[in-house]
């Protein structure tokens, strides 16, 4: 049993859900703090299991996704979160889950709305 999830897409989009939950929290504070937001949603990310047979290129991106955003939101001697780092790790998501559609051979086209 696991606290967080276990999976790839699964715990992306865990990852990702904070991002929703947290939208009226963002609008309406400023000074939103941006640890806080990281230290719940990578929890998501520490059990993240990629799969083998992804390209080496897409592993080590995933890879550096994983220990950026564990660092925003686990390690403390780390510069502080931003907005712009918040920001940063949303896109890098949603870009490595079209990356993941791309090589299953799916056609992917970014949405206006997304």
């Amino acid at each position: 049993m696991s606290e967080y999830g276990t999976g790839f897409a699964y715990c992306l989009g865990l990852f990702m859900a904070h991002a929703e939950r947290d939208r009226n929290s963002r609008a309406k504070d400023p000074s939103y703090d941006y640890e806080r937001w990281f230290n719940g949603a990578s929890n998501h990310i520490q059990d993240l299991n990629t799969p083998g047979n992804f390209p080496q290129e897409l592993k080590e991106r995933i890879d550096e996704f994983g220990k950026r955003v564990w660092a925003w939101g686990h390690n403390f001697d780390e510069p502080r979160p931003t907005k712009e780092s918040y920001e940063w790790s949303l896109r890098e998501a949603k870009d490595i889950l079209m990356l993941i559609d791309k090589q299953l051979g799916v056609n992917v086209e970014r949405g206006d709305w997304e």
